[in-house]
């Protein structure tokens, strides 16, 4: 799959989050934004832009997600335009 293949999802699901409620909108844009980083590269294997997107999608929720036991503040911290944490460390 090429990049210009997820384009068309990423044009799709960026209409989709202009029409969700605005305290939802935020979320939908950091996932737009997270797909229209990757690369041709990072696409190669796919062949189905759903499950591309999906992928990352899940990778960076995954790398986002706090040890167990800790706050999971992780996520929001990030939509809200702090830098991407290193395992294990959290937003505290």
């Amino acid at each position: 799959m090429r990049r210009k293949d997820l384009d068309l999802l990423i044009f799709r699901w960026k209409k989709t989050t202009r029409a969700l409620k605005i305290h939802e909108q935020p979320y939908g844009k950091y996932i737009t934004d997270l797909l229209e980083k990757r690369t041709d590269a990072e696409l190669a294997l796919f062949t189905d832009p759903v499950e591309a997107a999906a992928f990352f999608c899940l990778l960076d929720l995954m790398r986002r997600s706090p040890p167990a036991g800790e706050s999971p503040s992780c996520l929001s911290a990030a939509i809200a335009g702090q830098t991407t944490l290193p395992p294990g460390e959290s937003v505290t």
